[in-house]
């Protein structure tokens, strides 16, 4: 079937082009979580000599150091997490240029189908006049196929360029660095924009501040009503992680940051209560309603645990 073969040539050349979307062992994406697991050993081990030495060691030179600590920590959780992202991006491109292949393929198929089903008469000129508009029909749906796989491509792409820049530190003031920090842009309520570390603590972020009005309700856990711990575990399963249920205890699902290396999604925890930092000194939390405020280490008489960066 020569002829069928030549009018349907630019689908098979689309399929060769575009690759069949399969990763084989070994690809990036596997040795992305392969140094996502190595680097998440070193920091477990690293964070249990920190309390060791935290647990020994007194005076300004062992703050320092564990502060010195806790940005190291920080720095590599975020590369944890921006190389699981990567990685999952990878494996997203792959299945989309699959699905795009299978869907060509199938293109192919039905061609050859109509073709045979024409018999002997393909190759009467009859039967090439009725061939060329089916092939040329099937080659337009496959450009879609691919110019929709490419737009789709596109978005992976610079998602992951936007994850590969270099994620900067918070400033001294607790206030989120500047927008060539390469952080994710988190625009808040007073129309200032703060800077999270990744795309994880963005989306906690955002998903918090979206709630603002929602009334406080006790054991509330949903958008009907929520209470302090209520919000901020909703708020973090909104961007996969899951957080206790109790304020006191959401120090345990992370690492504890100071107020100098505050970022965008680290929690402040009380005996009693629990608050969002959202950047530029600014917290926001399940009041009655959920609504933000000042950066603060008070609250109505409880203890102050401290400052968390949820894992």
């Amino acid at each position: 079937m020569l002829t069928v073969d030549i009018v349907i040539a630019p689908l098979r050349i689309m399929i060769t082009a575009l690759g069949t979307g399969i990763l084989p062992p070994g690809n990036p994406a596997d040795r992305l979580r392969s140094t996502a697991d190595e680097l998440d050993r070193v920091r477990r081990q690293s964070a249990a000599a920190t309390e060791q030495v935290a647990a020994q060691w007194r005076g300004t030179g062992a703050d320092s150091a564990v502060r010195a600590a806790d940005r190291t920590h920080r720095a590599t959780i975020a590369r944890i997490d921006d190389s699981a992202a990567i990685a999952a991006l990878i494996e997203d491109a792959g299945a989309k240029v699959k699905v795009a292949a299978d869907q060509l393929n199938g293109l192919v198929d039905s061609f050859h189908r109509v073709a045979a089903a024409m018999g002997p008469n393909l190759f009467s000129p009859q039967g090439v006049a009725m061939i060329l508009p089916v092939a040329l029909d099937h080659i337009d749906r496959g450009m879609q196929i691919v110019a929709r796989t490419q737009a789709d491509l596109r978005a992976d792409t610079d998602a992951m360029m936007a994850l590969a820049r270099t994620e900067a530190p918070a400033t001294l003031t607790g206030v989120s660095p500047a927008s060539d920090s390469g952080g994710v842009a988190i625009r808040l309520p007073d129309g200032s924009v703060a800077y999270a570390p990744n795309e994880r603590a963005a989306k906690a972020v955002r998903a918090a501040l979206s709630q603002r009005g929602v009334p406080y309700v006790w054991g509330g856990t949903t958008p009907d009503g929520f209470d302090c711990s209520g919000f901020t575990q909703w708020a973090y399963r909104q961007a996969g992680v899951d957080l206790p249920r109790l304020a006191q205890d959401q120090d345990t699902a992370g690492f504890a940051v100071s107020q100098s290396d505050l970022a965008p999604g680290d929690l402040a925890v009380w005996d009693g209560h629990v608050a969002m930092y959202v950047g530029n000194n600014q917290l926001v939390e399940a009041g009655d309603p959920v609504q933000t405020s000042p950066l603060r280490t008070t609250n109505a008489g409880q203890g102050f645990q401290g400052f968390y960066r949820p894992r």
